[in-house]
């Protein structure tokens, strides 16, 4: 009964609400119009600050959007300014970004000076790695380049903290996936060179892994072949399967280079991945030669068996046959 009686006197002030509007008009009152302001990027540094803080991922992801697709009409040297002077590190990466859309839209690489500063030079290691980050997703290989070299991944990956070690790995990683698509000579120079001046096996590991060598020159190729004879197991692994992806015209010397590393190393891990290597490249050609391994180490005779019987099924694509062989041997 009370719940019925409350609902009368609700409707009718919603009513009356939603007929305001009408009124103002029909008696002539000025209704409020919204006033335009003006995009600037301390406004906008204001509400990726606010959102950084307070907002929701959702709400953060959209701030850092915003101000990427706003940076095209923002002038450069404000954009600049404020990468100089930002102390946040979240904030930082955000407006990094947005300069580095900025150079990639006008194609001047020289924009991006003020970020590699920070990148290399700022003593706050959260900064300096934010700032590493704020590259990812660009061409920043190529700017780099383009701005004499001053600042490379070769030089930011012996940073001493971690983090911004990190930040050059998934930058590279993403680089090569999601902007050349595994096609970019000098990316994949860059990825052979990063892991050799890495120091630090975990890093290596992964650039080789997964940085794509399908575009790599014959200088790339060299050096990788180099890694063949590192000291950590995990590394020549790494470099042993990323000969696989060389390209055709490479595909001799890392054939030859990958059949003496199955003969002569003595780990199961870099044996297997010498495996994988000579199957990628040579795919069902490579039959024969991986048949003349069997008895070199019986412990993997199985798995040569399970990449014959993968090639054996001549499917075109290596994915498709990377999965048949692991479907019949793990």
């Amino acid at each position: 009964m009370g719940s019925r009686t409350m609902k009368a006197p609700v409707l009718r002030l919603s009513l009356w609400l939603s007929l305001l509007p009408g009124l103002a008009l029909a008696q002539g009152a000025p209704i409020p119009v919204p006033t335009q302001t003006a995009c600037t990027v301390e406004g906008m540094l204001d509400e990726v600050r606010v959102a950084m803080k307070t907002g929701s991922p959702a709400y953060r992801k959209y701030a850092r959007l915003r101000l990427k697709e706003a940076a095209i009409a923002l002038p450069p040297e404000a954009l600049g300014r404020a990468v100089s002077q930002e102390r946040d590190p979240a904030v930082l990466e955000a407006v990094g970004a947005a300069l580095a859309t900025k150079a990639s839209n006008a194609q001047k690489p020289e924009l991006l000076q003020p970020l590699l500063s920070r990148a290399s030079q700022d003593v706050d290691p959260g900064l300096r790695a934010a700032a590493v980050r704020a590259l990812q997703g660009s061409p920043s290989v190529e700017f780099m380049a383009k701005n004499g070299g001053v600042v490379t991944y070769e030089q930011l990956v012996r940073d001493s903290a971690p983090e911004v070690r990190k930040a050059v790995v998934e930058n590279l990683v993403t680089e090569s996936a999601g902007i050349y698509f595994g096609h970019n000579p000098e990316l994949a120079e860059a990825a052979v060179k990063v892991a050799a001046a890495s120091g630090d096996p975990a890093v290596a590991t992964r650039l080789l892994g997964e940085v794509s060598m399908e575009a790599a020159s014959p200088e790339a190729v060299r050096k990788l072949t180099q890694q063949l004879r590192s000291e950590d197991a995990g590394l020549r692994a790494a470099a042993a399967k990323a000969l696989g992806g060389v390209p055709g015209s490479e595909s001799a010397g890392a054939r030859r280079s990958l059949t003496s590393l199955y003969r002569s190393d003595s780990d199961l891990a870099v044996r297997k991945a010498s495996l994988e290597g000579i199957a990628r490249l040579g795919q069902s050609g490579a039959r024969p030669l991986l048949a003349s391994l069997r008895g070199v180490d019986p412990r993997l005779d199985p798995e040569i068996d399970a990449w014959l019987s993968a090639l054996q099924r001549n499917l075109q694509e290596w994915h498709l046959i990377l999965r048949e062989k692991r479907r019949l041997l793990p």
